[in-house]
């Protein structure tokens, strides 16, 4: 089992019509997590430290329901074509990418 340390970029904004930005994260995660279960982990790091989790949707987890639609690298659902972000596992990145 190999993992993977990458930086990711999310966009961050407290409300509509707050200003938001980009906030760089840093996350070491086994290549078999899913991108949701990535999150799932920066999440519990973020709480940890008293900080704001990331919010995002899912439900089925499952590439079912589609509920997990995200922009990654500016494309619906990340670099895979035709599987949701719940389906997407890190191995489809590398140590050292930047996901934005």
């Amino acid at each position: 089992m190999s993992d993977l340390n990458l930086k990711l970029h999310v966009w961050r904004q407290p409300g509509p019509q707050a200003e938001g930005k980009f906030v760089p994260y840093t996350v070491t995660i086994t290549e078999h997590a899913s991108f949701l279960e990535m999150l799932d982990v920066l999440n519990d790091q973020l709480i940890a430290k008293g900080e704001e989790a990331i919010a995002f949707d899912s439900d089925c987890r499952e590439g079912i329901c589609g509920m997990c639609g995200l922009m990654i690298n500016g494309v619906p659902h990340g670099p895979q074509s035709a599987t949701t972000t719940c389906q997407l596992h890190m191995r489809t990145f590398k140590t050292g990418d930047e996901i934005w």
